[in-house]
C-alpha cells in the first residue's frame, strides 16, 4: 500500500518523529501534529524531501480532533494514513491522581485517538479507499505496571478498540496496526525510569528499543498488512504468558510503589 498523506500525532519526539521520518524518505506527505510547535517546525524542515503541514495541537481539548483531521485535508488531501503516538503518562498512585488529571490522560491516550480513526477510518469508507492507521498503544496494554494505573487502563482500552476496529474493517480495504511498545527510549521513557528510582533498579537491564528501529518495523508490517507488533521483539512472549509476567512486574516494582504512596500520604 503506497500512502500519500498520513496524520502523525505527537509528532515532536520520540516514536512519533522516528515515524514521520521513515514516511518521508518513502515521499508520504505528513500532517505533523504536537503541542510543541517549535520542534514540530524543526522536523518539518529537517524533511525537505516531502511536503510537510505543521498543526500545533492539544489532544487533550478533544474538540482540537475534528479540526485538526479538517485543517489537514485541507492542507494536502485526503489522509490515507493515520499514527496515533500522542500520550501522557502519570507515575505515581492512582489515588493521588485528580479526577480533572485523570481525564486529561484518558482523552489524549484513548478518546482523541479514538475520535481521529472515527473520523479518518469513516472517510475512508465514504470513499471506498484503501488506508490504514497505526495505533500505538502499550505493552502496559497486556501488562499492567503499578503506579502507572491510569496509562495501563488507558492503553488497555485502546488496543481493544484498534484490534476491534481491524476486526471489523479489514475486508474493506482498511488496515488497523495495533503496536505493543514496551521500553523504547524517549524522554517518556527516561522520566518513567527516573520516577521509579532505585526501587526498580532491575528495570535498567530489561531489553529497552529503539524509535528508529520500531518505525521501520511498523513500516514492514503496514507493508505486510500485520495485525499487530510487540518490540522489542523479546516481549513478543508476555502475550501468551501474561500472569507470570505480572507477578513478576509487581514484585520488581513493590519498593517503588510503597515509596510513592508514603510520599502521597505524607504530603496529603
Amino acid at each position: 500500500m503506497n500512502f500519500k498523506h498520513a496524520l502523525v500525532t505527537g509528532a515532536s519526539s520520540g516514536i512519533g518523529e522516528a515515524i514521520a521520518r521513515r514516511l518521508a524518505r518513502e515521499g508520504v506527505h505528513l500532517t505533523l501534529a504536537a503541542r510543541r510547535i517549535e520542534r514540530l517546525e524543526t522536523l518539518a524542515q529537517d524533511l525537505s524531501d516531502t511536503t510537510c503541514f505543521v498543526r500545533p495541537t492539544d489532544l487533550s481539548d478533544l474538540d482540537q480532533c475534528a479540526a485538526l483531521f479538517e485543517d489537514a485535508v485541507a492542507a494536502l488531501g485526503p489522509i490515507d494514513l493515520l499514527v496515533n503516538n500522542a500520550g501522557v503518562q502519570y507515575v505515581e498512585p492512582m489515588v493521588g491522581v485528580s479526577a480533572e488529571r485523570s481525564e486529561r490522560l484518558f482523552d489524549v491516550d484513548l478518546h482523541a485517538p479514538m475520535r481521529l480513526m472515527n473520523l479518518v477510518i469513516g472517510d475512508l469508507l465514504e470513499r471506498e479507499a484503501e488506508g490504514a492507521v497505526v495505533n500505538i498503544a502499550s505493552l502496559a496494554a497486556l501488562v499492567h505496571t503499578p503506579g502507572m494505573g491510569h496509562y495501563n487502563a488507558a492503553k488497555a482500552a485502546l488496543a481493544a478498540a484498534s484490534e476491534t476496529m481491524r476486526a471489523e474493517v479489514e475486508h474493506l480495504g482498511v488496515h488497523v496496526l495495533t503496536v505493543y511498545p514496551g521500553p523504547v527510549h524517549s524522554e517518556m521513557e527516561a522520566a518513567a525510569r527516573d520516577a521509579y528510582g532505585d526501587g526498580a533498579a532491575a528495570a535498567n537491564s530489561l531489553p529497552t528499543g529503539s524509535p528508529d528501529v520500531l518505525a521501520n518495523k511498523i513500516h514492514g508490517c503496514l507493508k505486510k498488512r500485520r495485525a499487530r507488533l510487540v518490540y522489542p521483539s523479546s516481549y513478543a512472549a508476555l502475550r501468551h504468558t501474561r500472569p507470570l509476567a505480572q507477578w513478576v512486574t509487581e514484585r520488581g516494582t513493590s519498593t517503588s510503589v510503597r515509596d510513592m504512596l508514603a510520599k502521597f500520604t505524607s504530603e496529603s
